[in-house]
C-alpha cells in the first residue's frame, strides 16, 4: 500500500473516530431514523451518543483515565543524568506572522520545547534535536521550535532540526541516525510518551523518557459540586488520550498485515 495513502487514511480514520465525531454521526443517524418514522431505532442510536459525550467530558472519569495512562512511564525525580542528546518531538502549531514563535506553537508543543531547553541548560555541550512536520502550513513545527530555542540563548550550532518526519515512527527512524547509542533524553507530552518510547527503544537502549505537558493531575482538596459536571475542556483532553490509543491499535493492525 502506498505510504502517502496509508498516512492520509490513518489521519482521516483517526479524525472520524474521535468521540465528538462518533457522537455527531450517531445523532445524525437518530435524526434520520426519526424522519423515517423509526423513533425507537432513533432512540437506540441517540443513547450511545449521549453516553459517549457525557462520559468523555466527565472531569472525574477523564482525569483518572489520563493519570492511569500518563503514569505508565516513570517520571524522573531529578534530572541529574548526563545526556549527549535531547530529543524534543514535534506537536501542533499554526503559523501566524503577527504572533511570536512561542505563540504560534500549541500548548503541548510549547511545553515540550520548554522542557527541552531546560534540559539543554542542565547539560552543557549536549545537542538539542527538534522535530515536527508542517503539513500544509508554510512553516514546520521544527522551525518554530528552533526559533524558540534560539530566543532562549541555545547556541544555534548545537541545534539539529528534523522537519520532514510526518509521524512518531518516522521521527524515531530519522533521529536514530543522529543519536546512535549515546545517552539521550526523549521529551514529549506525557500522553504521547508510552507510544513514542516504544518507537525509539527499537533503535537504542540509551533512551531516558522525560515526559511533560501532563493532563492528568492528582487533585488536592475537595471538588466543588460544579466540577463534577461535564466540561468541554475534559473532552478535549480525552481526545488526546483516544488519539494515542488509536495510534497503538493502528500499529498492531498494520504489523499483522505487513
Amino acid at each position: 500500500m502506498d505510504l502517502s495513502f496509508t498516512f492520509l487514511l490513518k489521519k482521516w480514520l483517526g479524525t472520524l473516530l474521535m468521540p465528538i465525531n462518533v457522537s455527531l454521526l450517531l445523532m445524525l443517524l437518530a435524526l434520520l431514523l426519526c424522519i423515517w418514522k423509526r423513533p425507537r431505532l432513533g432512540a437506540v442510536a441517540l443513547l450511545p451518543a449521549i453516553v459517549i459525550l457525557g462520559l468523555c467530558s466527565n472531569p472525574i472519569w477523564v482525569n483518572q483515565q489520563m493519570i492511569r495512562y500518563e503514569r505508565q512511564v516513570e517520571i524522573p525525580s531529578q534530572l541529574s543524568q548526563r545526556f549527549d542528546y535531547i530529543v524534543v518531538l514535534g506537536g501542533a502549531h499554526i503559523s501566524d506572522p503577527r504572533l511570536s514563535a512561542t505563540e504560534q506553537l500549541s500548548t503541548s508543543s510549547f511545553a515540550r520545547i520548554s522542557k527541552g531547553i531546560e534540559l539543554a541548560m542542565l547539560n552543557p555541550g549536549s545537542r538539542l534535536i527538534v522535530s515536527g512536520y508542517g503539513g500544509s502550513d508554510p512553516y514546520t513545527n521544527a522551525e518554530l521550535m528552533v526559533k524558540v530555542a534560539q530566543q532562549s540563548n541555545i547556541v544555534p550550532a548545537s541545534i539539529i532540526s528534523v522537519p520532514k518526519a510526518r509521524n512518531t515512527s518516522e521521527e524515531a527512524e530519522l533521529i536514530a541516525s543522529y543519536i546512535g547509542k549515546r545517552p539521550t533524553a526523549l521529551v514529549t507530552s506525557a500522553t504521547h510518551m508510552p507510544r513514542a518510547l516504544k518507537y525509539f527503544e527499537q533503535y537504542s537502549d540509551a533512551i531516558t523518557a522525560v515526559p511533560t505537558d501532563f493532563m492528568g493531575k492528582e487533585i488536592q482538596g475537595e471538588l466543588r459540586y460544579h466540577e463534577y459536571l461535564p466540561d468541554a475542556k475534559f473532552l478535549h483532553r480525552f481526545n488526546y488520550l483516544w488519539h494515542e490509543k488509536l495510534g497503538i491499535w493502528w500499529e498492531e493492525i498494520r504489523s499483522k498485515f505487513s
